[in-house]
C-alpha cells in the first residue's frame, strides 16, 4: 500500500485478542514471580538470622575480652591499694603484693613504677620467669592511666605468647604516687575465640579473629596466626576500614570474596573498651544452604514451565514477528532518510494500522525535512548579514520588526586596521581582500566566543556590541577579554601573513560602555538592527586616536569590567566638541 491508499479506520482482528490468547502462557511468569519472591523472602530471613548469629557470637567474645581486662584492672587496683597502704611496713606490702599476684588467675606478673615511670620492683611468678618486663613506663601510658584509670599498650610478642601491658595508677590522698602494670596474657581470649569458632563454624574455610588497631591478629580460630601476631591487611572483610573509627559499634555486615576466592559472609564489630575489632566470617554456601536448596527446586519448576511456554508461544511468535520485522526494517529505512520506501502489513490488526501510519509519517517527515533544510539554508545566508542571535529571534517570531529601539546598557568595540591605505597601495587588491576576510573571520569568531555581536563592517573597521540583542551583566568584561584575545591572535596571524604576503596588520581598538538605543533603524522597506548614541560615538573616537595595537577604554568601561584587568592611565581628551574632557585608560597586560 502507498500513502495515497484509503486510510484504515477499523481493526477486524484486534491485537488485544491475540494477547488474550497468549495469557495462558503468561501464567508461567506468575509462577516465576511467586517462586523468586519466596526465594527472596527466604534469603532475607536467613540473612537476618545469620547476621544475628554472628553478632551474638561476637558479643560472647567481646564479653570475654571485657572480662579479661576488667579482671586484670581489678587485680592491679587491689595490688596498688596494697602497695600504698601506710598501715603496713614496706616488707609486708611487698610480701602481700607477691601473694596477690600468685593467687590471682588474671596475673602471673606485676611491675611497680614510681610516679615518673621509673621501675621500683617487678613481681613475677616462676611460671612467667621468661617474661622480659619493662624497666620504664612510657609517658603516654602514664597520662592515659591518670586520665582514664586504665591504660593498655599495643599487643606485643613475648616468650609466653602475645601479651598486652595493662597499667593502673596507684593513688594516695588523691595523688598519683606510682603505677601498677602487668603483661597480661591473651590466652583466655584466644581460648574464647577458638571455643566459639569450634561451636559454630564447622567449615574449615570459616574463621573468627580479633585484630588490633595495627591490623594484627591478636586472637584467631587458627592459633598460629594469633601466636605470631600476623598482619591481617589481606583480609577482605577489613578492606578500607579504620579500626579506630568503629569503636563500640558494628562496622558492617557484608558479602565479599576471600583471598582464596570463596564467597563469604562476614560481620565486623568494634570492641567498646579497646581499639580492637572482632570479625566472624563463613562461606556463603554454608550460611545460605537452605536458600540454595530452595533455588534448585524453584529452578526445576521454572525450567519445566519455560519449556511449556516456549512451545506454546512459538506459533504466535512466528505470526507476530513477521509484520514486526517489516515495521522494524521500515523504521530503519526512515532513520536512514529513505522516505520512498514502502511497507505492507496484511494482519488486519493494530500492526496493519501502524504500518499505514508509519507510511504517512514518512511522507510527512520527508516534507518537513525539506522545509527545515530550506529554512536552515536561508538562516545561514541571513547570518552573513545580520547577527546570529537576531536571526534566530526573527525566525522564532520573538523579534519585533517595528522601527525604533530601546535604551540598554551596552559595551561597544571598534577595531580598525591601522595604515590601511598604504597596504592597499602596496599589495594587489586580491591579497588585501584575502587578508581582510581572514582577519574579520577570526575577529568575528572571537567576538562570538565572548558573547558579543558583530554589528557591522565599515571598510577596514569592525564594530561589535555586547549587551544587545541579548542582555549581559558582564558585557564590559567580556568585551575587554575579546579585545585582549584579538591582539594576542594578531601575533600568530601576522607571522603567517608576513611569510605569505610580506605584510602585517595592526589594529587600533576603542571600547566604551554606557547607555545606548538598540533596535531597528531605517525604513519600512530596509532596516538595520544596530546601536546608536553617544556611547557608540565615543567608542569610535577612541579607535580613531588609539595607536597601533593599543586598546583604549573609558573610565566607565574600566569601572564596569571590575577586577581581573590591568590598566595604564592614558590622559584626558576632548572627544566631542563642546563636551568636557574624558579620562582615558589603556588596557595592558
Amino acid at each position: 500500500m502507498t500513502a495515497n491508499d484509503p486510510k484504515r479506520t477499523g481493526v477486524r482482528f484486534p491485537l488485544r485478542i491475540k494477547l488474550w490468547l497468549f495469557a495462558g502462557v503468561l501464567s508461567v511468569a506468575h509462577l516465576l514471580g511467586v517462586g523468586w519472591a519466596a526465594l527472596a523472602l527466604t534469603r532475607a530471613s536467613i540473612e537476618t538470622s545469620q547476621r544475628e548469629l554472628q553478632v551474638a557470637i561476637i558479643a560472647n567474645v567481646a564479653t570475654k575480652v571485657g572480662q579479661q581486662f576488667r579482671a586484670a584492672q581489678d587485680a592491679l587496683d587491689l595490688l596498688g591499694r596494697t602497695l600504698t597502704d601506710d598501715t603496713l611496713t614496706e616488707d609486708a606490702r611487698i610480701s602481700l603484693a607477691s601473694t596477690l599476684v600468685a593467687s590471682n588467675e588474671s596475673l602471673d606478673n606485676a611491675v611497680v613504677f614510681d610516679a615518673n615511670g621509673a621501675l621500683i620492683t617487678p613481681i613475677v611468678e616462676d611460671a612467667a620467669e621468661r617474661l622480659e618486663t619493662p624497666t620504664t613506663l612510657q609517658a603516654a601510658l602514664r597520662e592515659t592511666a591518670d586520665r582514664e584509670g586504665l591504660a593498655a599498650a599495643e599487643v606485643s610478642s613475648t616468650a609466653l605468647g602475645p601479651r598486652v601491658l595493662i597499667v593502673v595508677p596507684m593513688r594516695a590522698d588523691d595523688q598519683v604516687t606510682g603505677y601498677a602494670a602487668s603483661l597480661t596474657s591473651l590466652a583466655p581470649i584466644q581460648d574464647a575465640v577458638e571455643a566459639q569458632a569450634d561451636a559454630h563454624f564447622t567449615d574449615p574455610r570459616s574463621a573468627m579473629y580479633i585484630v588490633d588497631a595495627g591490623r594484627r591478629y591478636v586472637a584467631h580460630s587458627d592459633p598460629e596466626s594469633a601466636a605470631s601476631l600476623a598482619s591481617a591487611d589481606h583480609e577482605p572483610a577489613l578492606a578500607d576500614l579504620e579500626i579506630a573509627s568503629i569503636v563500640g559499634r558494628m562496622a558492617g555486615a557484608a558479602e565479599f570474596e576471600s583471598a582464596a576466592g570463596d564467597a563469604m559472609v562476614g560481620t565486623v564489630v568494634g570492641l567498646p573498651t579497646r581499639g580492637w575489632a572482632v570479625v566472624a566470617q563463613i562461606p556463603d554456601e554454608v550460611a545460605y544452604a537452605p536458600v540454595y536448596a530452595l533455588r534448585r527446586v524453584i529452578g526445576l519448576a521454572v525450567a519445566v514451565a519455560i519449556a511449556i511456554a516456549l512451545v506454546s508461544s512459538l506459533l504466535l511468535a512466528r505470526h507476530l514477528t513477521s509484520p514486526l520485522n517489516k515495521l522494524s526494517d521500515f523504521a530503519r529505512a526512515i532513520a536512514r532518510r529513505e522516505y520512498d520506501t514502502q511497507v505492507t502489513v496484511q494482519t488486519s490488526d493494530e500492526l496493519a494500522l501502524l504500518g499505514d501510519v508509519m507510511v504517512r509519517a514518512a511522507a510527512d517527515l520527508q516534507t518537513t525535512e525539506q522545509q527545515l533544510l530550506a529554512e536552515e539554508a536561508i538562516r545561514t545566508d541571513l547570518r552573513r548579514y545580520l547577527p546570529g542571535e537576531l536571526v534566530d529571534k526573527v525566525v522564532r517570531r520573538e523579534q519585533s520588526m517595528d522601527l525604533g529601539g530601546e535604551r540598554r546598557s551596552i559595551t561597544v568595540l571598534f577595531a580598525d586596521v591601522v595604515a590601511f591605505t598604504p597596504l592597499t597601495q602596496q599589495r594587489a587588491p586580491e591579497e588585501v581582500v584575502e587578508i581582510l576576510n581572514e582577519l574579520f573571520t577570526i575577529v568575528t569568531e572571537i567576538v562570538f566566543r565572548h558573547g558579543g555581536t558583530v554589528d557591522k563592517f565599515i571598510g577596514d573597521c569592525v564594530m561589535a556590541v555586547w549587551g544587545a540583542p541579548t542582555e549581559m551583566e558582564d558585557h564590559a568584561a567580556a568585551a575587554l577579554e575579546a579585545a585582549e584575545e584579538i591582539t594576542s591572535w594578531l601575533e600568530a596571524g601576522n607571522a603567517r601573513w608576513k611569510e605569505r604576503y610580506g605584510a602585517t596588520v595592526e589594529l587600533a581598538i576603542g571600547i566604551n560602555s554606557g547607555p545606548a538605543v538598540v533596535g531597528n533603524i531605517g525604513s519600512d522597506s530596509r532596516m538595520e538592527y544596530t546601536a546608536i548614541g553617544d556611547t557608540v560615538n565615543v567608542a569610535a573616537r577612541l579607535e580613531a586616536i588609539a595607536r597601533p595595537m593599543q586598546i583604549l577604554v573609558t573610565e566607565q568601561t574600566m569601572t564596569a569590567a571590575g577586577d581581573g584587568f590591568s590598566f595604564a592611565r592614558a590622559g584626558e581628551r576632548v572627544l566631542t566638541e563642546g563636551e568636557a574632557a574624558v579620562s582615558l585608560w589603556e588596557l595592558v597586560g
